[in-house]
């Protein structure tokens, strides 16, 4: 998978943790709902860090723990 794929996946678990929709995230987040669209289309294949890091200043989390998942690591990522 690719790392914009493992990002949706990651943030779908946040969002039925905390029971938001995607469109309150891309809010809280300022980020567009289109680009947050983008990733779950697989349009996106390797997001910004500004990206990453809007989504876990509005999830209330660090980057360390949006990336502590196995979907993020060496065997399921794929290599460019």
């Amino acid at each position: 998978m690719t790392v914009g794929e493992a990002t949706a996946k990651r943030i779908d678990e946040f969002l039925i943790e905390r029971g938001i929709s995607l469109y309150r995230l891309a809010k809280d987040s300022c980020i567009p709902i289109a680009t947050l669209q983008n990733l779950y289309r697989g349009h996106t294949k390797s997001p910004t860090l500004a990206v990453i890091f809007r989504l876990t200043e509005a999830l209330g989390i660090t980057v360390a723990e949006f990336l502590d998942s196995p979907l993020f690591s060496p065997d399921s990522i794929e290599a460019y």
